[in-house]
């Protein structure tokens, strides 16, 4: 009975194991989600906090990347996304 237990509780706790948190993402790899905002693409309406936002996420991409380029990018990505609607 013992030996039942231990063998369904293993294969239990493999299952589990087996199973990916992550969920898949859609659409193609290489292609972005929707067109990124830049300085020519924004509407004439925009906020300033937008404008902002836009312009200094444009000039981080000319530059050549450092050690913080990527997080601050995606941190100016997720401002624009909330601002800029």
């Amino acid at each position: 009975m013992r030996y039942r237990f231990v063998v369904a509780l293993s294969l239990i706790s493999l299952a589990a194991a087996c199973q990916d948190d992550r969920p898949l993402k859609s659409g193609l790899v290489t292609a972005p989600s929707k067109p990124a905002l830049t300085m020519s693409t924004l509407p004439s309406d925009a906020s300033t906090v937008c404008v902002a936002s836009v312009r200094q996420r444009d000039q981080l991409l000319a530059k050549p990347q450092g050690g913080a380029g990527p997080t601050n990018i995606a941190a100016l990505d997720a401002v624009i996304d909330d601002v800029c609607q």
